[in-house]
C-alpha cells in the first residue's frame, strides 16, 4: 500500500461485523503498543487508541475507570503501562474473563498470574458460576455524570431487591 492511500474508513452500519472489528481494533492497539514499548514510534498507539475509543463507552467492559487509565498511561508518555493495561484488557475481552473475575475491572488487580479456564463448563467441573449481563441504556447526560447514574441506579436496585 502506498504511503498516498487511505485506510478504508470503518462504518458504524456495519454492524454484522462489530464484535470481529472489535477484537481487530484491540489487535492494532497491543500492537502499537508493543511497537511503542519496543522503542518505536508512538502514533500507531494514539491512533488505534482513538479508533477505539470511539465504541468502548457502549460496552460495559472494560469500563469508563480502565479507559480512562489506558488513555492517562498513554498522556503520560508511559509505553511500558500502556503496553501491560491494553495486554491486560485485550486478553480478558478475549477469554471474557471478565465476567467472572472481579479482578479484571480493578485497575490496581494484577491478577496474580492466575489464568481464566478456558475449558468449556460441560467439561470442567461444574460450579455455581453468577450471571453476567449487560444492559445498554440510551441517555442524553454527560459521559461525566454517567457513574453518578450508575451508582444511583445500582441504589435503587438494591432497595427494590430488600422489599421483595
Amino acid at each position: 500500500m502506498s504511503k498516498d492511500t487511505k485506510p478504508a474508513q470503518k462504518r458504524i452500519d456495519q454492524f454484522l461485523s462489530g464484535p470481529g472489528g472489535r477484537a481487530d481494533d484491540w489487535r492494532d492497539l497491543v500492537e502499537g503498543a508493543k511497537v511503542w514499548a519496543r522503542g518505536g514510534n508512538r502514533a500507531n498507539f494514539d491512533a488505534a487508541l482513538a479508533v477505539l475509543s470511539v465504541t468502548e463507552e457502549f460496552h460495559g467492559y472494560p469500563g469508563l475507570q480502565l479507559m480512562a487509565a489506558l488513555r492517562e498511561a498513554g498522556s503520560a508518555g508511559d509505553a511500558a503501562a500502556s503496553l501491560a493495561l491494553t495486554t491486560r484488557i485485550a486478553h480478558a475481552l478475549t477469554t471474557r474473563s471478565f465476567r467472572q473475575h472481579a479482578g479484571d475491572w480493578n485497575l490496581k488487580d494484577d491478577g496474580n498470574g492466575e489464568a481464566p479456564d478456558l475449558v468449556p463448563t460441560t467439561f470442567a467441573q461444574q460450579t455455581g458460576r453468577r450471571p453476567y449481563f449487560e444492559t445498554l441504556i440510551v441517555t442524553g447526560l454527560s459521559t461525566s455524570d454517567w457513574p453518578a447514574l450508575a451508582t444511583e441506579w445500582r441504589a435503587a436496585w438494591l432497595v427494590s431487591r430488600r422489599e421483595r
